[in-house]
């Protein structure tokens, strides 16, 4: 069963139906500070290339079943790293595909903006992106490098 699933940036109309994805996996986030988040990127008149982004995963029903944070890093070891504090796939029928259309959407990213690694976070409600106690993520996670 092929299935094309959109992924990009988030929009709009995705804010709310989004969160019930972050809602799903317990990070301490109610949904009036989602949306403030959110807000951030659509405030910008410009692509920042050094912020944070939320990307989506929609499958062609209009139901959100993916999304990831993404932004750009260094490491001390592995140079320029394009950071994945939260990623978030939930489908009843093709986790598989939507997890390889994000990761897809990532590597093509991360090709582009020349990182030499994706690195994907664990997932650990309590280290919501911007919490004061997280580190940026300096030897956490899986490490996939970009060819």
């Amino acid at each position: 069963m092929a299935v094309a699933y959109s992924v990009g940036p988030i929009k709009r109309e995705q804010v709310d139906k989004s969160y019930r994805l972050v809602e799903a996996v317990g990070y301490h986030l109610d949904l009036p500070s989602w949306r403030e988040y959110c807000a951030i990127s659509f405030a910008r008149n410009w692509p920042a290339p050094y912020a944070e982004e939320v990307i989506t995963v929609e499958n062609p029903l209009g139901y959100i079943v993916g999304l990831c944070i993404i932004r750009p890093a260094h490491d001390k070891i592995y140079g320029r790293v394009l950071d994945v504090p939260v990623f978030i796939v939930i489908s009843a029928a093709d986790t598989r595909g939507a997890s390889s259309s994000l990761l897809g959407y990532l590597t093509a990213t991360a090709r582009n903006k020349h990182y030499g690694f994706i690195r994907v976070w664990g997932l650990e409600p309590d280290d919501w992106p911007g919490s004061p106690d997280v580190s940026r993520g300096e030897g956490r996670g899986i490490l996939i490098p970009v060819q």
